[in-house]
């Protein structure tokens, strides 16, 4: 009994590395999952996008001190952000505010 045992052995211990594939591919789901929702960074950035600022230097030295990104990488975020649905959901006001100054800057064009 200990030789069938043996001989099981290493294509057991073969099948967790086939197992891979298929574990990494039933991760995939609930990433896609996770991604319709909005992460933490993500709602601190709409957030901090509904206050008003009345200097832009100040708003950029906040971006910097609050959300700890560079403008750049905050606005690439915000961008991408105002085309997801549950950004929509969170803060319908910003996202529209901002999804109407995007379209002006595009017919401007």
């Amino acid at each position: 009994m200990s030789a069938p045992r043996s001989s099981r052995g290493p294509q057991e211990a073969s099948r967790p590395a086939r197992e891979a594939p298929q574990r990494s591919g039933q991760e995939a789901r609930p990433r896609r999952e996770s991604e319709a929702k909005l992460s933490s960074l993500e709602s601190r950035i709409l957030a901090f996008e509904a206050k008003w600022w009345r200097a832009s230097g100040a708003k950029t030295q906040a971006i910097a001190d609050e959300l700890e990104l560079t403008p750049e990488r905050y606005y690439q975020h915000l961008a991408r952000l105002i085309d997801h649905p549950e950004a929509a959901a969170e803060q319908p006001a910003v996202v529209r505010r901002l999804r109407a100054a995007r379209d002006q800057r595009r017919a401007a064009r």
